[in-house]
Parts: structure tokens; sequence; C-alpha cells
């Protein structure tokens, strides 16, 4: 781990490209090859290599090296390349393309790989796979002996690196007219950037893996704002609709969201325009009369987490001849693999860090405990950094993350110290004029511009603060806590309602933009599951689960839709009948939920008790009492309708089965535990109450009816799972 913070390698301008350097063989051998974070394949040039570009280096010769082997083409590293074939001594043949349509073929390989070190010597990584390229063809420069894939793929460097560099690595381009200038490219602990000037905005997961996905929320020329589109191969990339690549140089964007940029250009420029000699650019100007020092409009970048990216002129425009400049950025295209690139052009002179603190490896690595308290859940994590273990409520119910911060005057009492914000390196406030400050249900600018949220919950408690971006971490099987970077959160600084001392905050788990899941999303595979342990096992400990380690299998398993309804927080089930000692009860559908497809109930691990609707709830009442011949008693808390003196009858009275019979076949059978609930001495009552008749009435599954149940949300294929488990020994 120590030489995680000593080895970089060298980077260096090339034509609007970069190439980085490394020693690759034994004995090992210098190699310039071009750094590109839109792709993952690490290749060189092989002798032989009779159908290549030609290049001024010699080629690699994998016979002079001791430590070369080829990967054969029937095992699991050959299947993470995009397109592979046997060779015919059985290699893994691969064929690996580009968005410029350049190509190269060659042998999945493995190699011994080497960089300069802090300490002078180099620093040696073996058995790093690569590609042995003897065929290409392409937009490749005599100085490329090759590429180095930065991406978020298996097969990228980074990946391969992972822990050992603590998934982190940043770079600094230099101007590409600075041909003999270098700059570096970090790993580990000296590739995090800190100061005052350091902003920062996610990197959200999406599909391929290799991409660094960024949201892009607006785009301003000279203080007009452009709205950014949604390119076709983005869609599915949760918010994220632009990626940062290394390895383009020009920056590409949507043909509605470049033709306004265009337009605020051309408004704020008192320069005569001129045609592209090369006919690559769509905008350029003559600056004969002004010279390359010409005032050009400020064009600012506004990623989302408040992150202004102010680019200078050099960044923006480019010299296509003699005294023509033009704008640096082009079309995307609109076909189904279009996509928006922050290209090397816009990124020079910005010191950049990728901070992909969680590998997919680890996706199935990490988990929260799970620790009941009170009728209420509590899942364990970190934040900040130096990281503080958390406390708080697991509430699949609403969105916001949220932990009580110093100073937090009108608060409730927690056991735990307060979350103080000032000493956090990675803490950060979120000003309000913002995308992810509008994602909030109620939000206003606060006195220093910075988001200030009101949130509230359906017992009508409200917690007050700022949204903000911090570092959360989750223990994992590995050992070392898993870090996850700029996750939205809330430093609630005002709350009032019915929190308990052992609260720190809550963790939404919802279906909506701000919560956990949604913001981790196609990371962990859009999967996470909990098994809730019985309220009165004070002492017993569970799981929530995310990724694969989320799925839940078996033969006792089933498996009922989840519906999209509205808001998109909820969870929504459609709930067909309840049956009590074989009696069926049709349930009603609340006034929430008439305009949620077929969704009448929604499943929430932030709500104690189960909530039906009157006519339900009466039926119900009546069915048990005529199956249970039991004293009825009155609740002396006055919180339940239907409550029982079982103080002349054994501890193990039976009391009648009821099933919830959810859609799609999904009969969920009801221990007594998780029906009736101890209100008193000898006094057992149904856990089960009114959800009104209001217009924001809802029915809801609690959490008592979920105990020691496994639960498992597949949000991409929209199913619930449950499986009847003992939490407590999970």
């Amino acid at each position: 781990m120590d030489d995680a913070n000593n080895f970089y390698s060298e980077i260096t301008p090339n034509t609007f490209e970069y190439l980085m350097s490394f020693y690759l063989g034994t004995p090992a051998k210098k190699v310039l090859a071009i750094a590109d974070t839109g792709s993952d394949l690490i290749w060189v040039q092989c002798d032989p290599c009779k159908e290549c570009y030609t290049q001024s280096a010699p080629l690699f010769d994998p016979q002079s090296s001791s430590t070369y082997k080829i990967i054969p083409c029937n095992t699991d590293s050959c299947s993470l390349l995009p397109q592979s074939s046997c060779g015919t001594s059985s290699q893994c043949d691969y064929q690996y393309g580009y968005g410029d349509k350049s190509i190269v073929e060659g042998y999945l390989s493995t190699e011994t790989i080497g960089f300069d070190s802090n300490g002078g010597r180099p620093i040696q990584i073996p058995t790093i796979l690569f590609g042995c390229t003897h065929q290409s063809n392409g937009t490749f420069d005599k100085n490329d002996a090759g590429l180095v894939g930065l991406g978020g793929g298996k097969l990228s460097l980074i990946r391969q690196l992972g822990s050992t560099i603590e998934n982190k690595f940043s770079y600094c381009l230099p101007s590409s007219t600075e041909t003999s200038a270098t700059s570096q490219l970090n790993f580990g602990s000296n590739a995090v950037i800190s100061g005052s000037n350091g902003i920062t905005t996610p990197l959200i997961s999406g599909s391929p893996d290799t991409f660094y996905f960024l949201s892009l929320e607006h785009i301003s020329v000279a203080g007009k704002t452009v709205t950014v589109g949604k390119p076709m191969q983005a869609k599915d990339s949760a918010q994220g609709n632009i990626i940062i690549d290394s390895g383009t140089t020009l920056t590409l964007i949507d043909d509605n969201t470049l033709q306004s940029v265009e337009s605020n250009v051309k408004s704020s420029i008192n320069i005569p325009q001129v045609k592209d000699p090369n006919g690559v650019f769509n905008l350029c100007f003559d600056v004969s009369e002004t010279g390359t020092s010409a005032q050009f409009p400020e064009i600012t970048f506004q990623f989302s987490g408040g992150a202004s990216l102010v680019l200078p002129q050099p960044n923006a425009f480019v010299e296509a001849g003699k005294n023509i400049l033009c704008l640096a950025m082009i079309s995307s295209g609109a076909t189904t693999d279009s996509i928006n690139i922050f290209g090397n052009i816009a990124q020079q002179n910005f010191h950049i860090v990728s901070s992909s603190a969680l590998p997919m490896d680890d996706v199935n690595n990490f988990y929260s405990e799970i620790t009941p308290n009170t009728f209420e859940y509590l899942m364990s994590f970190y934040l900040g950094t130096p990281s503080k273990k958390v406390l708080a409520i697991a509430d699949t119910g609403s969105d916001l993350i949220w932990v009580q911060c110093v100073p937090c005057k009108e608060c409730y009492t927690q056991s735990a110290p307060l979350f103080d914000p000032q000493s956090s390196s990675t803490y950060k406030t979120i000003p309000c004029n913002t995308d992810s400050c509008s994602l909030l249900p109620q939000s206003s600018c606060g006195s220093s511009s910075q988001c200030d949220y009101q949130y509230g919950y359906g017992d009508k408690s409200i917690v007050e603060g700022y949204l903000s971006t911090e570092t959360i971490g989750f223990d994992s099987n590995g050992g070392r806590p898993i870090q996850i970077p700029t996750i939205l959160f809330g430093c609630t600084h005002q709350s009032n309602g019915t929190f308990d001392k052992n609260d720190a905050g809550l963790v939404g788990l919802g279906g909506g933009k701000l919560s956990l899941i949604r913001q981790l999303g196609s990371t962990i595979g859009n999967k996470f599951s909990y098994c809730l342990p019985s309220s009165t096992e004070t002492s017993a400990t569970s799981q929530l689960n995310f990724g694969s380690n989320a799925v839940i299998s078996g033969s006792n398993t089933i498996t009922t839709p989840l519906i999209s309804g509205s808001p998109d927080t909820f969870y929504f089930l459609s709930l067909e009948h309840i049956s009590v000692a074989g009696k069926t009860v049709a349930v009603g559908k609340p006034m929430q939920a008439r305009e949620s497809a077929q969704g009448n109930i929604i499943i929430d691990s932030g709500t104690t008790l189960t909530l039906i609707d009157d006519n339900t709830l009466q039926s119900v009442e009546s069915s048990l009492k005529s199956s249970i011949s039991l004293p009825q008693v009155k609740d002396p808390n006055g919180v339940f309708n239907l409550c029982f003196d079982i103080s002349g009858t054994e501890a193990s009275v039976q009391f009648p089965e009821i099933t919830f019979q959810f859609s799609g076949g999904a009969s969920v059978v009801l221990q007594q535990s998780n029906v009736f609930v101890e209100a008193g001495q000898n006094i057992l009552c149904l856990a089960m109450i009114s959800s009104g008749a209001t217009a924001d009435s809802i029915n809801i599954f609690g959490n008592i009816a979920q105990q020691n149940f496994h639960i498992g949300y597949d949000l991409d294929a929209m199913q619930l799972t449950f499986a009847p488990t003992n939490c407590a020994t999970q």
C-alpha cells in the first residue's frame, strides 16, 4: 500500500492526444501510449505487426520477455473482452474498436508493467492483462506505441490496480500547444486533490461501465443558460448525460444544446465569422484584426453537486488555421450510440481526480448492519473523512439521507456525538440554484446561497438543514470499509418529531433520486435486501445487502411486482385480499393510491404498524373477533382498536392465520408476532390501524409485518421477493 502513493506516469502532449509512460516486460522496455479514460483495454503494438500503423519506437517483442504469457480463449479473462474468439493455438484473440472507428486486433496476454516512482526505482506490477496487437487500423500517430485504457471496466489499468491504489487516480493535461511540457498521472493518496479552489461532482454509474458518466445540468455562455439534452446512449445511465474522456479531443454535445451554445456565442462576439478550412467545426471566427487574445465570452459547464467549471478561452476555442479560431465543440450525433463527451481540450490545465471508490467487484461485498430499536430499525454506515460511524433509521418510505449536524440547537437529544461537517475534509454544501437542490420536495436559498431543505414525514416529524455531499462508507466482507464519494445527504440543524436518542439520523431507501438506493443505482444493480429481526430481540443483528448479495433464492421464496406510482419515493404493491382463518376480505383503495396504477399499499420499513383503509380494517377485525374466544379489552394507550386479555390463557395461545395475498400469486402468511403486539401486561392487540380517509391516506405494510422475512428489492425487474427467515440467525 505504501507504493500506491509513490508511483506515477509522466504525461506528454502529442497533437491533441496525451501519452503516458510506463515499462513493459522483463527486461523492462519504456513505452509511450495514449492515456484514455474512455476505454478499458491496455495494448501495445507487438512484433510481428505486418498490417499496423508506423510507430517511431521499436515494436514490443513478446519473445524477448521472460514474463510474457498468452491468455487461453476459454477463460474468464478472455470473456471480459467485448469481442473475442479462439485463435489457432487456442489463444484469446481480440478485436477492439473505438468511437472514431479505429480497430486493433491481437492476443490477450499478461505481462509485468512498471512505473517510475518518487523513490527513484521503478515499481513493478506483475501479471497485468494487456493486448499484444498484431494488426491495427485507425487514426494513431507515429509517437503512439499503443494505448492505456483508464476506464471503469475490469480490463482497465485502474480496475486491475483496484484497491492497491485505493481506486483513485488523477491527471493534469498541459496545453496541447506546449509540446515540451510534462505532467503526472498519479495514483492512490497522491491523487487526492485538496484546496479551496477544488470543485467536486459525482461520478454516476452507467452502462457500459467503461465510461465515467457525469451529470451536466447546463452550460452558460456569457451568463445565458443553455439546458442540456440527454443523448441516446445515456438514457439508461441514471442521471448521467455526458462522459469525461481524455482520449477524445473535442467536446461532443447533442444537436439542440450545441445550436443554443453556438447561438449565444455568436450574439456575444463582434468578430467576423468564417468557415473552418478543414470542415470539422461549425462555428469559427476571423481573428486577424484582433489576434487570438480577443475577448471571447466566458463558458461555464455546470455539473451536479454545485460544480461550476469555468472554461478559459483555450479550453473552449481552438486554432483551425492562421487567424481562425473555432468553438471546440461539435455534435455528438443522433444515432443510438451517440453520447456527449467532455473532451481533452476542455480538460486542459485542470487537475482532475477520479475517485471511483466502489469497484464493481465490491458491489457484492459491502453491507450495513441492521439493529432493532423499539419498533424501528437502525442501519450502520460511515460518514466523512476521517470517517465516523453512524446509526440511523433504515426507511424505505422516504428518500433523503440525513444526520444531525453541529450546530444543532433545536434538535432532539441523541446519544452519539453530532456529526461535525467542519471536521471532514470531504464535506461540501450544495448551492440552491442546482438540479440537485430541485430534487427536494421543499427547498429554499439560504443566507449563503446554500440549498436549505425542510423535509417532512407521515407522522408530522420535520427536519431542516443544508443539502450537502459527503463520502459514505460501509463495512465489507473483505474487512475494510468501502468508501463511496459525493453522496447527496442532508446536514440537519433543526429537528422536531418522534425520533429516538439512538437515532443519529435517517437513511432514505425509497425510489426517488435522493435515496441511497437510487444514488448507488446500477453500481449495485439496483438491488438491495434486508431481514428485520423481531423487535423484541434487541441484541439481534442482521444485514442490509446490496447487488448480487441481495438476490433471494430458494423454494420458499415468493415474488410480487413492484408497481410504479406517485410519488416515486414509495414502493407500491397490489394487495388483492387479506384472509383471516380462511375468510377472504377484499381490500379497498385508499385516496392517495388511486392514481398509482394497480398499487394500493406501500411497503415501508420506517413505519411500525400496518395501515389499512377503514372498510378493510373493520372486516379484518370482525373476522378476528369471530375466530378468537378471548375477552376483548381496551388498549390502555389508545392506539389500537382490537385488543385481547390473554391473562387466563397460556402464552402460546393460538390466534388465526392471517395471509396477505399480493398480486402474482404471492401469499405472505403472517406469524402471530407479525400481526399482534403487546400493548401492556397480558394485553395483545392487532397491529393494524386505520390509514384514514383524507386525501393523503395510504395503506402501509409496516415493519412489524415484515419481521423475520428476508425481503429483496429488484428495481430493474420491478419485483419484490419474500422468504420466511429467522433474521436473528441470518
